[in-house]
C-alpha cells in the first residue's frame, strides 16, 4: 500500500508538472502586492493572458518534454520514463533544458519590457539554469529530478509571496508538505539517497528563488 502511494506521489508531482502547479496557484489564489498597480501579481493578470501563459507552460514544460521522453523510450534510448539509469539522463536533460530556454526566449520576445509579471519571465530561466546544473552534476552523481522540481515549486512560492503584502500562508505550508512527500517517496522507492534528494531540492530552490528575485528587481 505504501509503495503504491509512493508511486502515485511520484507521478502526481512529476518535475515537468511543477511549473504548471506553481503558475496556476499564483494566478488563481488571491494575493495582493504592496504596489497599488499590482503589476507583479499574477492573480490580477488579464484572464486571457492567464490562459495564454498557462498554455505556453503546458506545451513547453510538460507536453513537449513529455512527448520527447516517450519518443526516447520507444526508440529504446532510455529504459523507462522515470530515467532511473543515470547514464541515460543526458539527452532527456538536454531536451528539457532546451524547451525551458525556448519558453524563456518566447516570453521575452512576445511580451517584452515587463508586459507580464516578473515571475513569469523568471520561472523558465530559473528552471533552465537548474536543469543545466543538474545535468552537470549528473555526470558524477544521480541527482533527484523529482526533488529538483519540488525545490523549484517551493522556491517560487517563497520568492513570489515575499513580494506580496497579503496572501494565503497555507500555500507555503502545502508546498512544504508536498516537498516532504516527494522526497520521502523517492527515498522509500529506493530511487535516490537522502543526499541526492537534498541536493536536488536545494538546487531547485536556490535557482528559482534567485531568478524570481532577480527579475522582480530588474523589471
Amino acid at each position: 500500500m505504501i509503495r503504491v502511494l509512493a508511486h502515485t506521489i511520484s507521478w502526481l508531482f512529476l518535475p515537468l508538472l511543477m511549473p504548471i502547479y506553481a503558475v496556476t496557484t499564483a494566478m488563481y489564489v488571491p494575493s495582493v502586492e504592496v504596489s497599488f498597480f499590482q503589476q507583479d501579481t499574477l492573480y490580477w493578470l488579464n484572464p486571457n493572458f492567464k490562459l495564454v501563459v498557462l498554455a505556453w507552460f503546458a506545451i513547453f514544460s510538460f507536453l513537449a518534454p513529455g512527448l520527447s521522453l516517450l519518443i526516447l523510450r520507444y526508440s529504446k534510448n532510455i529504459s523507462n520514463l522515470e530515467i532511473d539509469n543515470r547514464e541515460e539522463r543526458g539527452v532527456p536533460i538536454v531536451v528539457t533544458a532546451m524547451f525551458c530556454f525556448i519558453l524563456g526566449v518566447l516570453f521575452l520576445v512576445k511580451a517584452p519590457e515587463g508586459v507580464l509579471p516578473a515571475s513569469i519571465y523568471a520561472l523558465p530561466w530559473g528552471g533552465f539554469i537548474a536543469i543545466v546544473i543538474a545535468g552537470i552534476v549528473n555526470r558524477r552523481d544521480k541527482i533527484s529530478l523529482h526533488a529538483l522540481g519540488a525545490g523549484m515549486l517551493f522556491g517560487f512560492f517563497v520568492a513570489y509571496y515575499s513580494r506580496q503584502a497579503e496572501y494565503f500562508f497555507e500555500i507555503l505550508v502545502v508546498a512544504v508538505l508536498v516537498s516532504g512527500l516527494v522526497l520521502s517517496a523517492r527515498v522509500y522507492l529506493g530511487k535516490h539517497s537522502l543526499r541526492q534528494v537534498f541536493y536536488g531540492f536545494g538546487l531547485g530552490f536556490i535557482c528559482i528563488f534567485l531568478s524570481v528575485i532577480f527579475f522582480s528587481y530588474s523589471t
